[in-house]
């Protein structure tokens, strides 16, 4: 049945799967879009709120919440500051040299 397994936090399953060199090379390697999805699942999971919680909140569908975890869905600017509002926290944008 759906949704009735033992939850995993996704910062979990993350640090499991660095363990692999492979995937941890690959991780090093993502573009930004994929880090602002980790973010934004990240930030989720700190504010103890199931993706179905955040989407309620932002006023939008749970799917639309998973597209953005899983780096699917372009964020922009807005959306970005709509989840920090949901969340309680604030944005901020950073470029930091290579």
């Amino acid at each position: 049945m759906k949704g009735k397994g033992k939850r995993v936090l996704f910062r979990d399953d993350l640090k499991e799967r660095l363990k692999d060199p492979e995937f941890a090379k690959g991780y090093e390697e993502v573009d930004a879009e994929v880090r602002l999805a980790i973010a934004v699942a990240e930030a989720r999971e700190r504010a103890g709120m199931t993706q179905a919680e955040l989407a309620k909140k932002m006023q939008t569908k749970q799917s639309n919440i998973s597209r953005i975890e899983r780096g699917t869905h372009n964020l922009t600017v807005a959306t970005l500051e709509k989840i920090a509002k949901a969340l309680h926290s604030r944005l901020e944008i950073q470029l930091r040299p290579l």
